[in-house]
This record gives C-alpha cells, sequence and structure tokens, in this order.
C-alpha cells in the first residue's frame, strides 16, 4: 500500500512537465531517494515512459499510457479515470442518478461495452479517446439532438487543431476524416415526467485516435480510420484532442438553446448533395439529400428504390439543377432520426 502511494504522488509530480531531482521528490514525500528510485521503475514497469535518472524526472511526450494525474493537469475538469470499463455512458448515467454535477467527467482508456447508435457497440480499444459527460440543461428531451450536433461540431474542430486533418459530419453523429470514421457521438437522456424537461443528458464520445493494433474488426474495415497510423499514440495527443474539446462544447453549450454551431454543422455535412438510401418501415428508400434543417433534420427527397428507372429526360422541375434527378414525382421529408449511407442510383 505504501509503495503505491508513493507511485501515486510520484505520478502527480512527474506529469507537470518540468523535471523534478529524485532527491526534490524524497524530500516533498518524506521518503529515501532510494524509496523515489524504486517507485520511478515500477512505474515504467507499468508501462508510463519516464525520461532521467537520479538528477531528474519527467513523464516524456512520448508517454502512451494514460492516467488520471496527467487527465487533470491538461484538461482541468472533474474526473472519474478508469483504465478499463464497460461503457463511459453506463458509468456517467449512474453518477448522474446520485446528483453529480454539470460537466462531471468519465473518462477510460478503453471500453469493453462501448456504445453506439440504434443499439449497437462502438469498438473501443486501447489507443483511443472515450469520454462521456453529464449534463443538466433545462430542454424538452428532443432537444438532445442540439447536444449531439454541437459536439460533432466541436470534435472536428479539435480534430483540426491537432492533426491539421479538415473534418466532416456524416448526419447525425459521426465525424470523418478522409472518408473513414474516426469519431462517433451518443448522446442519452433522463426524462423527467413531471416538467417534461431533460432530468440530465450524458454526452458520449469515442474516437480512434490511434490504429489497432491487427487493424480494425472485419464488419468495421472499410468505413473505420483512425487519426493516427501508430497503435499507442502519445497521451498528450488525446489530452490535446479532449481539452480542444471541452473549450470548443463549452462555448457552444452556453447557448445551447439556439444551437449557434448550426450553420457549421451545416457546412460540415458530408451528406448534402449526395445520393442515400435508408431503411424504413421495411422499405429500401433512394433519394438526394439537399440540406439539414434549423433542427438538424436531413432533408431528402426520396424515391422507393423498386420504382421504375430513372431516365434523364424526366428531370424534376422544380428542384435546383445540380439536385435534379429523374423518375417519379419525389416526397421531401425531413428526418430527426434513422441510419443512411451514401450510394447510386442503379
Amino acid at each position: 500500500m505504501r509503495q503505491s502511494l508513493i507511485k501515486n504522488d510520484i505520478l502527480k509530480e512527474i506529469c507537470k512537465g518540468k523535471v523534478i531531482s529524485g532527491g526534490l521528490l524524497a524530500s516533498r514525500l518524506g521518503v529515501s531517494r532510494t524509496a523515489v528510485w524504486k517507485a520511478v521503475n515500477a512505474l515504467r514497469a507499468d508501462g508510463f515512459f519516464i525520461e532521467g535518472g537520479a538528477d531528474g524526472y519527467v513523464l516524456s511526450a512520448y508517454n502512451t499510457k494514460l492516467c488520471f494525474e496527467q487527465a487533470s493537469q491538461t484538461v482541468g475538469e472533474r474526473i472519474v479515470f478508469k483504465e478499463t470499463t464497460v461503457s463511459t455512458n453506463e458509468d456517467a448515467k449512474a453518477l448522474a442518478e446520485t446528483g453529480a454535477r454539470e460537466f462531471t467527467l468519465v473518462l477510460s482508456a478503453a471500453q469493453t461495452g462501448g456504445k453506439g447508435r440504434l443499439g449497437r457497440s462502438f469498438f473501443s480499444p486501447e489507443g483511443g479517446l472515450y469520454f462521456s459527460l453529464v449534463l443538466r440543461p433545462e430542454q424538452p428531451i428532443e432537444d438532445c439532438l442540439k447536444i449531439t450536433t454541437a459536439a460533432a461540431v466541436s470534435m472536428a474542430r479539435a480534430i483540426e487543431r491537432v492533426t491539421n486533418e479538415q473534418a466532416k459530419i456524416k448526419w447525425v453523429n459521426d465525424v470523418y476524416v478522409k472518408g473513414k470514421k474516426v469519431c462517433g457521438i451518443l448522446t442519452e437522456g433522463a426524462f423527467d415526467a413531471e416538467n417534461g424537461k431533460l432530468k440530465y443528458a450524458v454526452l458520449g464520445v469515442g474516437v480512434n485516435v490511434g490504429t489497432p493494433k491487427g487493424g480494425f474488426p472485419e464488419e468495421i474495415k472499410k468505413t473505420a480510420g483512425a487519426l493516427f497510423a501508430t497503435a499507442a499514440p502519445p497521451s498528450l495527443v488525446i489530452y490535446a484532442l479532449l481539452s480542444e474539446f471541452l473549450r470548443e462544447f463549452k462555448e457552444f453549450y452556453k447557448n445551447i438553446d439556439t444551437a449557434p454551431h448550426m450553420d457549421e454543422y451545416k457546412k460540415r455535412s458530408m451528406l448534402t448533395g449526395k445520393t442515400v438510401t435508408c431503411e424504413k418501415g421495411g422499405k429500401t428508400f433512394k433519394g438526394r439529400v439537399t440540406g439539414i434543417s434549423d433542427k438538424a433534420e436531413l432533408i431528402v427527397i426520396w424515391r422507393e428504390s423498386n420504382s421504375p428507372r430513372l431516365k434523364r429526360q424526366n428531370l424534376h422541375p422544380s428542384l435546383p439543377q445540380n439536385l435534379k434527378y429523374a423518375g417519379k414525382r419525389g416526397k421531401t421529408e425531413h428526418l430527426s432520426s434513422g441510419e443512411v449511407r451514401i450510394t447510386e442510383y442503379e
């Protein structure tokens, strides 16, 4: 137990980014320099990259292991850190139910049961960024979409600052880089029956920062991507991504009722102008995305996939020239939920 406490105290000191001597560490902690040396070697054995020797120690910029101490130094939030958990969203919901304050952050280095939309799982190996935020917006539950879209824009901005790569958004909750999904977002809420508003919301974000060892599972390898080719990106990069996200998201969240992020969300859409396919009511529909509404609804002009083959001479006269398509007069629909994929007309 004593050795564990010494390790934790030393980790707090060396995560501050400045070289600190073994003698000073020993003096501050009230232990011998030999005890400091043993604790540093134990931390190295745990996977932490620590530079220096008896004259001074500091956590290396190339360190890849996530830890509470470095997260606290970098992000400055109230953090619940877990090396591995089933789901940060489930952890955050449990905390919210017991009164956790707004912006309590659950952070994990890996998830064994990460959650995605529509009941899907989210692949969450080590080398990624997985976190959930407890939020307490006084909004109707249908406004959870504002939180999701604000988070998507915030993460797109954070990715661009950290990687210098352009980030696009696939409606409604995925962030893409170079045509591959690198981030998924899931917002879950608890309903207060007395006032018809959210009791709390939990915002979950998962980012593929590093490429997992052995690659992505077969079922997602065609669509999944990562920000970096390495399986173990530096922890400072991961925390910088989290810090940038939180800074952006908090600014949007201050005025979430008016959704100040929506103009940028629309501009970052990778679906606008594209042909998409959607499963609705047991039928497959195809159509052209014409835009996104102020309520974050996907605006699509549909036709059933089994309708007559399209002919160029029958262009829909009411559509902009670059969005005209042939066939029967389509139905414009505003989708607030669902799953669509980019496709092409047969």
